[in-house]
Order: structure tokens, then C-alpha cells, then sequence
């Protein structure tokens, strides 16, 4: 079985471009979102073994909003953004939070952390 990957981000270019990626290495792209509303609604409807999750997103709603309204289903979300700045990232600091990878990523390493967050919560 494939892991579930959620991808929410707001650049298109840089989503389409994990999604092929990610793809290449083994995973299963259960969507791409690029608003925080559809992220949550999507999210609860099918319960993905990973959410990679931009900051700035294209609604009223952050990622770190996003993360904060799924942490009830213990879902881990590994951070891609190019937001590295610490106000940012205190922000960004839910219980459900695994990882916070900057951009422009390097598909190697976001795999292996991808692989370490799977495996510390048991998918793999």
C-alpha cells in the first residue's frame, strides 16, 4: 500500500511539482489543495498518513489554522514553506506539527523526512 500524501500549497508550480516528485518515490497523491477550507474539509473525508502544508494559503484560513483544526485525528503535518522567519514559526508550532522544511526543497531529503515521520507514527 502507497502512503497517503496530502499537498496543500498555494503555488501551483511548486505543488504540481512535489505531486511528481513525491509520485515518482512511491506515494499516492490524494490531492492537491490550495485553500485551507477545502484542506480541512478534504482531510476529514479521507484521512491522509500525511499532510505537507504551506503557511500562506489562498483563504482567510493559514496552514497553521488548518493544522490546528485537524489535530484531533493526530494526522502529522510536515511544514514546506518559504516563511522562515521565528515570529512565523512560533506561529506554526501545533501539537501535530513534524517537520518544517523551507523552499526551495531538496526531494531528498523532504523523502527521508517524509520516511522518518511515517515511521514515528507508525504508517510504514
Amino acid at each position: 500500500m502507497n502512503e497517503k500524501i496530502l499537498i496543500v500549497e498555494d503555488d501551483a508550480i511548486t505543488a504540481l511539482d512535489l505531486k511528481y516528485n513525491l509520485e515518482e518515490l512511491g506515494y499516492e497523491i490524494i490531492g492537491i489543495l490550495d485553500k485551507g477550507q477545502d484542506a480541512i474539509d478534504l482531510v476529514f473525508k479521507t484521512t491522509p498518513d500525511i499532510i505537507l502544508m504551506d503557511i500562506k494559503l489562498k483563504d482567510n484560513i493559514s496552514g497553521s489554522e488548518v493544522a490546528n483544526k485537524i489535530a484531533p485525528l493526530n494526522i502529522p503535518v510536515i511544514y514546506l514553506t518559504g516563511y522562515i522567519d521565528s515570529d512565523t514559526f512560533e506561529k506554526s508550532n501545533v501539537e501535530c506539527l513534524y517537520q518544517y522544511v523551507t523552499k526551495p526543497y531538496d526531494i531528498n531529503r523532504l523523502n527521508q523526512i517524509i520516511k522518518i515521520t511515517l515511521k514515528r507514527t507508525k504508517v510504514i
